[in-house]
């Protein structure tokens, strides 16, 4: 499975990764993310740290939206460009560990987008930043659901078009069965027992950038088998309130109708996934 040095030297080795997040400017994750914080009261002027910033385009997002902004990456291209780009912004190198280097209570919120899933330590990454978020602080992330039916699922409807659909669907209908039983025979024991699993899988980073210009979305690099249900649980298990999880539209998603179906199913049945949690 893949490990932290890996992904750590995985990510400051990624230039198409980088020529990606400086060409992709606003993303509608971004726009959710905002909404978001102003739903639930996040304070204008507060202090709020962007987990995964990559380039900066959210950072530069909350700084014009009015608040103390500061991104944080584990990629040193993606920094720099970052710092480059945004040369008035603050923004912060993080080791490949999961701690973060500031003080407990220091942020009113944090935000993650699609961050989450390519963290090779899930469950302490999210205890620390409970640690640094104030009581009453908000996290707000976006992921994918790596255990949503709906990819297994959709390899039936697009096999005759793609000879895959993306990560976790299946390369064949066989494979495709195997893993839709095994997301849900997952699904059910993470329900059953209130308690986070944490899958690892392994990463496809040799492929990650080519399945993304095919269109597949770029969860080829995820190391995890990311899902709102092990984030919620492990959340409610640090004392954090979960105040939604929800799909969203998926940027990758070029159907309408889909993606509107996406905001309308379950959590656990969908992707990706907005979540907003509150340090109690």
């Amino acid at each position: 499975m893949t490990s932290v040095a890996e992904t750590y030297h995985f990510y400051n080795q990624s230039d198409g990764y980088l020529r990606r997040l400086e060409g992709a400017g606003w993303r509608q994750e971004y726009g959710v993310v905002l909404g978001a914080l102003r739903h639930y009261g996040a304070p204008r002027r507060s202090r709020v740290l962007d987990y995964g910033a990559g380039t900066g385009d959210l950072v530069a997002a909350l700084a014009g939206a009015g608040f103390q902004a500061m991104g944080a990456d584990i990629a040193v291209p993606f920094l720099k460009s970052a710092r480059a780009r945004y040369q008035s912004l603050p923004f912060v190198a993080l080791d490949a560990g999961p701690s973060l280097p500031f003080p407990a209570q220091t942020f009113a919120a944090v935000t993650a987008v699609n961050t989450i899933e390519h963290v090779a330590e899930p469950g302490a990454a999210l205890q620390d930043i409970v640690r640094v978020l104030r009581p009453g602080g908000l996290l707000v992330m976006t992921f994918p659901n790596l255990l949503s039916p709906l990819r297994p699922l959709k390899r039936f409807l697009s096999r005759q078009r793609r000879p895959r659909y993306g990560p976790e669907s299946g390369d064949s209908t066989g494979e495709a069965v195997s893993f839709l039983v095994r997301n849900l025979t997952l699904m059910a024991s993470i329900s059953l027992s209130h308690r986070p699993r944490f899958l690892p899988r392994q990463a496809d980073f040799a492929n990650a950038e080519r399945y993304r210009l095919l269109g597949y979305g770029a969860d080829y690099d995820a190391v995890w088998l990311c899902n709102p249900q092990d984030i919620a649980w492990r959340l409610h298990e640090l004392g954090m309130q979960v105040l939604a999880v929800h799909g969203i539209p998926g940027s990758a998603e070029r159907s309408v109708a889909l993606n509107r179906l996406r905001q309308v199913l379950p959590a656990p049945l969908t992707s990706p996934i907005l979540l907003v949690a509150e340090r109690r």
